[in-house]
């Protein structure tokens, strides 16, 4: 077989949305960033571990509103015990997002 060389793709990069790029640059974004660096220096919510993986409960696009979880509780693939792979046994277990979200709160901020 013939090696070839690599060919880059010729599709161009899609553009961001001027609303978008906006939001990019905004105070609220840079804000959103030191939130979530706060919270990965925080041990899991549910165990304690470390590394954590930022998680954000339950609106992907608020970045306030994050909680730290090992790779255990936040993986799908790592079975029942884990947020993705059953969000509803996830709460039974260790508290709904609301009281997980209070508890991050307290450990960052004292509230």
């Amino acid at each position: 077989m013939k090696r070839t060389a690599f060919k880059p793709s010729t599709k161009p990069m899609r553009k961001r949305s001027p609303k978008r790029a906006a939001y990019m640059a905004s105070q609220a974004r840079q804000d959103g960033l030191a939130h979530m660096g706060r919270v990965a220096q925080l041990g899991c919510l549910v165990c304690g571990a470390r590394p954590v993986e930022v998680h954000h409960f339950p609106d992907p696009r608020d970045d306030l509103r994050t909680g730290p979880l090992c790779p255990f509780h936040h993986r799908w693939e790592y079975g029942p015990q884990a947020y993705h792979y059953s969000r509803r046994n996830f709460n039974e277990l260790h508290g709904t997002d609301e009281e997980l979200l209070a508890r991050v709160n307290f450990l960052l901020y004292g509230d």
